[in-house]
């Protein structure tokens, strides 16, 4: 009978002390119904009494990138071929207890969407969200205010503003969201957060000049360049000093891999210090991307597309003073999109006269119109 009696203790000291698998107390994603080539985010949270714990993260279809550091997250690119898919996260303890959880993704077949606003507002300008990878963008809208719109909202915010050039992005050295903003022409551009409301006049500008693009150094982004209709000028946040690098009219900024990019009447500049056009020709828009080791620069120039100064030997039927690039290295021009061998053209804006696209770091494209209508696609 003793024998027995320490047989049963010895088992119990062993189930005692053996750990169980890993609990799931948490698990989301951004958005279950993401479009063909969208960016969504997963997050799955665990715990255990045998710390510590590793994700592995796997999906069905599309690519799958895990947040080197957030493990316990990963960014899902939707495939091209609509269908139902899955994402699994297996989460391990130390002794490699295992517990798994999947996400069925509903994935759909891209469309045009022409709802986006409130009927019958006039959408002004447009600004995309660059501080995050499933970034929306802002909308300013007249007679109604700054919109948010993603995927997943499409949100009135508490700022009441007309906007004609906006820029929106955490502040690096405040460390606050902030968007800043010019109503039209004159010197003042307005800074807004969450919690407060202020203006920052450009000292180097004259009283009737329009600012027309803003943009952050990418060296030192508490530098903001401000191009005008007169010049190029910069501020120094730290040091409270603005200056002034080029008298040119400045149609649009760029903020490149490696440096700032300027679209001027005489040229492209290349913001490292030097005061000669990096091109030559009167230049609307300027896009710099990076593409392996090389930094390619795409422009508008004399209602042609550019790529490092030299016209595409293919054009697309219209040409806007408008680039980006989404999220699969397609460069957009307007309502075209460049897929390295053609111009592809977005069904359903055949008939539309697109002034403006943005390729938001979600995957989606929006597109302004000359009359104001935002569509989506």
């Amino acid at each position: 009978m003793r024998n027995v009696l320490i047989v049963c203790l010895a088992l119990l000291s062993i189930v005692g002390c053996t750990s169980t698998d890993p609990d799931v107390s948490d698990a989301r994603v951004s958005n279950d119904h993401p479009v063909t080539g969208q960016r969504i985010y997963a997050s799955v949270y665990a715990v255990t009494d045998n710390p510590p714990l590793s994700y592995e993260w796997s999906t069905t279809g599309g690519d799958i990138e895990q947040v080197v550091s957030l493990p316990f997250a990963a960014y899902m690119t939707a495939p091209e071929i609509p269908g139902t898919y899955t994402i699994t996260c297996t989460v391990s303890d130390q002794e490699k207890n295992q517990t798994t959880h999947t996400f069925s993704i509903h994935v759909r077949a891209r469309i045009l969407e022409d709802d986006l606003t409130v009927v019958g507002s006039e959408v002004i300008t447009l600004a995309k969200q660059s501080d995050t990878k499933i970034g929306g963008i802002w909308a300013s809208v007249r007679d109604d205010n700054l919109r948010f719109i993603s995927s997943t909202a499409n949100e009135e915010s508490v700022w009441s503003r007309n906007f004609f050039t906006m820029l929106a992005r955490t502040d690096s050295y405040t460390g606050i969201y902030t968007i800043w903003g010019v109503a039209s022409q004159g010197k003042n551009i307005s800074v807004l957060t969450a919690d407060a409301e202020g203006i920052l006049a450009c000292k180097t500008c004259l009283g009737t000049d329009t600012i027309q693009t803003l943009a952050k150094d990418v060296f030192d982004d508490t530098i903001l360049w401000v191009g005008t209709d007169m010049a190029l000028n910069y501020y120094d946040q730290v040091n409270n000093i603005w200056g002034t690098f080029l008298f040119v009219k400045v149609n649009d900024l760029s903020e490149g891999p490696d440096y700032v990019y300027a679209a001027t009447n005489n040229g492209v500049y290349k913001l490292d210090g030097k005061l000669d056009p990096l091109y030559s020709g009167d230049s609307c828009a300027v896009l710099a991307v990076e593409n392996g080791t090389a930094v390619e620069v795409w422009s508008v120039a004399g209602g042609r597309i550019r790529k490092n100064g030299q016209n595409l030997a293919i054009q697309p039927a219209s040409v806007a003073c408008s680039l980006d690039r989404d999220i699969a290295g397609n460069i957009w021009c307007g309502k075209y999109w460049w897929d390295g061998v053609r111009w592809n053209l977005v069904p359903g804006l055949e008939g539309v006269p697109v002034v403006k696209c943005v390729a938001s770091l979600e995957g989606l494209i929006y597109f302004l119109s000359d009359s104001g209508d935002l569509y989506r696609w």
